[in-house]
């Protein structure tokens, strides 16, 4: 393993791109990854007017870098996808040369190992968002400072100052980034005060390179917009989740994952992780102080700040941190390769040695990811399927009917897919406004006398409705369209629902004609 590393990463770096490539097709887009492509067919210039508008809390980044590769790639799902599975991709070799610069040889292998089969990191792979992006532009900050802290050379502190700016054009996330950053050198500025200056200086760089977006981000947070909403609470459930994606993916034995909530009490959630705390203070012991230091302070000093600011305004959502995947992959390493040096005393399996050991053991972690893995991509665990949901309405719908979206925002992922021209409506329930603090006066002209004219023009009505949907908008919409429609079919494809409806109008008209 030692004499010939190439040969073992290799293998690693075979396992990084089947794990993110293989299936990156399969499943359905969902709302935020349709949105993403939606956003990302504007002009630059459209999707900076739209993100100024407050239309998306988010940097411009991803979206321009997205709608570049759509138009050599083009815009279909796997398409869109392998922006984020080359990124994936790319952080595993990366990730190897930033732990082998660190550490030792055997680390960064396994390190680079976790990350490749990492069911956190797949899933995050696999999707048209900017969290991979964001990961691969934080590992580069971080490898970036550590070697201009180090060797002191300007082309260091330069590649910081681009990477850590594109970072926080990326996500606001990229903050907390910076933040742990600062908790870092804190120490070694205290102590050693000829960085000072070079430091200094880059964090300077850093915001006179993000001023010209602070004033959109400054509204952002002074209106509440950047507040995000449909959040879990803040408290032990999220986190439990949280662990369980990094560790195994989640999902397993009524554990929460990337979509779904756990069924499981928060502290039996937390007995499912418990082993990869374990490690990870093993590889804080096995690293030594100053390099246990800086990959707790990447991993673990975003996620605690969010829990604090989350108490007060939740920003707090478990898929979020999938970019902290890379340093939780070396602590995990760090702390497998103690554990296999204290196995190589023990006389039964020392012929071995300790790499085989070490080898071994990281096998076993990936093989617990494994079935999240496969999970992902399999029809079984799909979510959000509006693939199947606008294939039913293309089959099934007639050229007279008429699309009814609940929310209003249902289109977006529905019109990915569906390319009929039947006329439509958005319709936000009141209550949608409310989650998102928004003051919203309910529309006068949708009553009993618009449903009645609906039912006159069309045969059918198709509502195509997906979550956020509480119980008092449902039944108010029941009640408003019940006297003009029949109840019809409805189907459920994970949380896409589609209801097609019977006008009791027209049929009457026809059979008067």
């Amino acid at each position: 393993m030692l004499r010939k590393p190439w040969i073992p990463l290799a293998i690693v770096l075979v396992i990084a791109a089947e794990t993110r490539f293989l299936g990156l097709g399969a499943q359905s887009l969902w709302f935020d990854e349709a949105f993403s492509v939606t956003l990302a067919k504007y002009s630059l210039t459209g999707i900076i007017g739209y993100l100024r508008g407050m239309h998306d809390t988010h940097p411009p980044l991803y979206y321009a870098l997205l709608s570049g590769w759509i138009s050599v790639f083009g815009s279909g799902e796997f398409a869109t996808r392998s922006l984020s599975a080359v990124l994936g991709f790319l952080m595993v070799p990366f990730l190897y040369l930033f732990t082998r610069r660190i550490a030792n040889r055997n680390i960064a292998l396994a390190a680079a190992a976790l990350l490749a089969g990492s069911a956190f990191a797949v899933h995050a792979s696999q999707e048209d968002r900017m969290y991979v992006l964001l990961g691969f532009l934080a590992l580069g900050s971080w490898s970036s400072l550590v070697a201009g802290a180090e060797g002191r050379k300007t082309v260091s502190w330069v590649l910081y100052v681009v990477t850590t700016a594109l970072m926080l054009y990326t996500h606001y996330f990229g903050f907390l980034v910076l933040g742990s950053q600062v908790l870092y050198l804190a120490p070694r500025l205290w102590r050693e005060r000829s960085i000072l200056v070079p430091v200094l200086v880059a964090w300077g760089a850093v915001a006179l390179l993000f001023s010209p977006w602070a004033p959109v981000l400054l509204t952002e947070v002074t209106s509440g917009r950047a507040n995000p909403t449909f959040r879990p609470p803040a408290n032990l459930d999220p986190i439990a989740t949280l662990l369980g994606l990094f560790g195994f993916g989640g999902e397993l034995f009524g554990a929460g994952g990337y979509f779904h909530v756990s069924a499981l009490p928060a502290w039996e959630a937390l007995l499912l992780p418990a082993p990869f705390l374990g490690l990870i203070v093993a590889g804080a012991v096995g690293l030594g102080r100053a390099r246990a230091w800086l990959f707790l302070c990447y991993w673990a000093a975003p996620i605690s700040a969010t829990v604090l600011i989350s108490q007060r305004f939740n920003i707090f959502y478990p898929r979020y941190f999938s970019f902290l995947a890379p340093p939780f992959a070396v602590l995990v390493a760090a702390g497998l390769d103690l554990v296999a040096r204290r196995l190589a005393r023990v006389s039964r399996v020392r012929e071995l040695g300790q790499p085989a050991i070490l080898a071994v053991l990281a096998i076993a972690v990936i093989a617990v990811n494994a079935p999240v893995v496969n999970g992902y991509v399999s029809e079984e665990q799909v979510k959000y399927d509006w693939r199947s949901a606008a294939a039913l309405v293309s089959a099934q719908a007639g050229p007279e009917d008429y699309l009814l979206f609940v929310p209003g925002f249902a289109e977006t992922p529905f019109d990915y897919y569906y390319k009929g021209s039947l006329g439509r409506y958005q319709l936000t329930p009141i209550e949608i406004y409310q989650m998102v603090r928004v003051k919203k006066r309910a529309s006068g002209g949708i009553n009993k006398a618009w449903a009645r004219r609906l039912a006159e023009e069309h045969p059918h009505v198709w509502i195509v409705a997906t979550i956020p949907l509480p119980g008092s908008a449902f039944f108010r919409l029941r009640g408003l369209l019940g006297d003009s429609f029949l109840p019809g079919l409805a189907w459920d494809f994970n949380s896409v629902y589609v209801f097609q409806l019977t006008s009791r109008v027209y049929q009457a008209n026809a059979r008067k004609q």
